[in-house]
């Protein structure tokens, strides 16, 4: 991003809140060469009403579009086929006793936060207060059948109050794909963590289907990254899927009167069997769970799981799999896909969004 796109946190900065006289509070955060890479909202703690937000989704222009994936409005600056201006991407709304563990994760990163005690680390500077944990007995009250957990990804080391630090993301997804039995539905940015790619791999040999929607255009940094080990690693177990027939890697696209507009997947969701399901900020890259810090929301709940596994496959595929089990309606977007791909290379247009491409091509 350049300059124009962020919020530096320097002197610039402390003179522009100053000069608007904000009344909120601030403080900087930083992990070394890693990223702060959560997406989360929490309004009103502390309090019976309580609401979290935790996703993939950045608050930026490409990412407040519609399922229909409509074509982004030129007067908003946007070019056409422009990577970042037509963005799929999922958040979830929580309530109930789930909001606790947001609730403390967030005193823990502003209690903790790097950078709070440098000049200009803080707004106003040097004179915020580190919040009061929340009383142990202060839990939201039961607000529906669902049991949903919270999984972060943190450091050992980051942060005082959680010194072994947390990896309970990549345990939830390598556990719920060696379970797998029917189907697994992934929807990443990324698709390169060679410990996910080894457990699907694992999975297809079992029989399993397996879908994964990835951008058609990712970003670019992946390519300028291939020589990284752990990046390599990933590409080649990646490329190791093609010869599997009940594996398909996906990504979105639609023609537009101008040329074919890739859909970019920011999301960073999956479910299984029609059973567990995650919503989160967490990438399928080594660096995501062992540096970056990144929260996911999972359920283990039939109804939640098969919800979203219809919502995704259906805005996928163009098709209604309302009254399907999940392994009909993943091979029927599987199909769907392979279909696309063919129809986008000989003309004309498609059904969904999904468009099947090689595996052993990508993000190259």
């Amino acid at each position: 991003m350049g300059a124009d796109d962020v919020f530096p946190g320097d002197r610039t900065s402390a003179e522009l809140l100053a000069g608007r006289g904000t009344r909120w509070n601030v403080r900087w955060d930083a992990v070394g060469r890693n990223c702060q890479h959560q997406k989360v909202w929490l309004v009103d703690a502390g309090t019976s009403d309580a609401v979290a937000f935790v996703g993939g989704i950045n608050i930026t222009r490409g990412s407040m579009v519609g399922r229909d994936h409509a074509q982004p409005d030129p007067s908003l600056g946007f070019a056409p086929g422009e990577r970042y201006s037509n963005i799929h991407d999922v958040h979830c709304r929580l309530r109930g006793p789930c909001v606790a563990d947001v609730h403390d994760n967030f005193v823990m990163r502003w209690n903790g936060a790097s950078e709070r005690d440098q000049t200009h680390g803080s707004w106003p500077d040097g004179g915020t207060n580190d919040l009061d944990e929340r009383p142990v007995d202060k839990v939201p009250a039961v607000a529906g059948p669902t049991t949903a957990q919270v999984q972060r990804s943190i450091l050992p080391g980051l942060y005082d109050a959680l010194p072994a630090g947390e990896n309970a993301v990549r345990e939830q997804y390598l556990s719920a794909i060696a379970g797998a039995r029917d189907y697994v539905y992934l929807e990443d940015q990324i698709l390169l963590s060679r410990a996910v790619l080894v457990a699907l791999r694992e999975a297809l040999e079992r029989g399993v289907l397996v879908v994964a929607s990835v951008p058609g255009d990712p970003m670019p940094e992946l390519a300028a990254a291939r020589t990284h080990p752990g990046i390599v690693a990933g590409y080649e177990a990646l490329a190791s899927l093609d010869g599997y027939e009940n594996f398909c890697l996906s990504a979105p696209a639609v023609r537009r009167p101008w040329g074919i507009e890739e859909v970019y997947v920011h999301a960073k969701t999956a479910v299984v069997d029609d059973v567990w399901s995650t919503i989160g900020s967490t990438n399928l890259i080594f660096s995501s769970f062992q540096g970056d810090t990144e929260m996911n929301i999972s359920f283990w709940d039939t109804g939640v799981a098969r919800a979203l596994r219809v919502r995704q496959v259906d805005e996928q595929g163009g098709f209604n799999s309302l009254e399907m089990d999940g392994r009909t309606a993943v091979a029927r977007l599987i199909k769907v896909a392979r279909g696309n791909a063919a129809i986008r290379v000989s003309g004309g247009a498609w059904d969904g969004f999904a468009c099947a491409i090689d595996p052993a091509s990508w993000a190259t």
